[in-house]
C-alpha cells in the first residue's frame, strides 16, 4: 500500500467517528512568544525519525478519548523505543470555558516535572471538571500536598505560564486547524495533518509506512 493510500485511509478512518471539537473559523491573530526554554512538552528522542506534533484541548472529549485510548501504545510501542518523538501542543478552543485553566494547571505540573502526572488526571477526570471548573480538586488527588501549593501558586501568579500556548495556538494557525484532536506527523521534512481521534490500529499502520521508506 503506497503512502498516498495509507493517508487516504487516515482521513476515511477519520470520517467514521464522532464529531470533533471544531476550531472557530474566525480565530484571530495570535501574537508571537518565545516558548520556555525547559520543554517538559517534548517526549522521545530528538533524533527520531518520525515527531508527531499533538494539538489537543483538555476539554475536548474526542481529546480525551484519543490521549486515554491511542497515545499510551504510541508511546510504548513508538516512542520508548526512539521511532517516534512526541511534541504536546495546546490549542485550547474559546467555547471551552475551563480549558485555559486546565492548560495552566498541566503546564504549572510540567514545571515541577510533573507533566505526564497532571496532563494524565485532567483527561481522566475531564467529566468531572468540565461540570464543576472544579480543576483543582482533581489535580490534587495525584500530587503530594508541597507540589500541589507550587502548581497553586504557579497557576495564580506566573505570568510567563502561558508562553508556550501562545507559541502552539500560532503554530495551529500556521498548520490550519480546523478541529481538536489534531496530528501534524513530520517525517522527513514533510508534514501530514492527520485529524480527529484515530483507534491505535489504523495510526500504527500508518508509522510503519513511513518508518519503511
Amino acid at each position: 500500500m503506497g503512502l498516498m493510500r495509507s493517508a487516504a485511509l487516515l482521513f476515511f478512518a477519520a470520517s467514521l467517528l464522532p464529531a470533533q471539537t471544531a476550531a472557530p473559523k474566525s480565530a484571530a491573530p495570535v501574537a508571537k512568544a518565545t516558548a520556555p526554554a525547559k520543554n517538559f512538552k517534548e517526549t522521545g528522542s530528538p533524533s527520531a525519525p518520525i515527531t508527531i506534533e499533538l494539538y489537543s484541548d483538555y476539554e475536548c472529549p474526542s481529546c480525551r478519548g484519543l490521549w486515554m485510548d491511542t497515545m499510551p501504545q504510541v508511546i510504548r510501542e513508538y516512542v520508548v523505543t526512539g521511532k517516534v518523538r512526541l511534541v504536546h501542543r495546546d490549542f485550547p478552543l474559546p467555547q471551552h470555558q475551563y480549558t485555559r485553566l486546565a492548560t495552566r494547571y498541566a503546564n504549572a505540573g510540567g514545571q515541577i516535572g510533573r507533566y505526564e502526572t497532571v496532563v494524565d488526571q485532567i483527561f481522566k477526570t475531564q467529566p468531572i471538571w468540565a461540570a464543576n471548573g472544579n480543576i483543582d480538586a482533581e489535580v490534587a488527588k495525584v500530587l503530594p500536598p508541597g507540589e500541589m501549593q507550587k502548581v497553586r501558586d504557579m497557576v495564580k501568579n506566573d505570568m510567563h505560564l502561558d508562553d508556550s500556548v501562545t507559541v502552539d495556538l500560532a503554530q495551529g494557525q500556521t498548520d490550519r486547524l480546523t478541529q481538536t484532536p489534531t496530528m501534524e506527523i513530520v517525517h522527513k521534512g514533510n508534514r501530514q495533518q492527520v485529524a480527529g481521534a484515530l483507534p491505535f490500529n489504523v495510526l500504527k499502520s500508518y508509522l510503519d509506512q513511513m518508518l519503511a521508506k
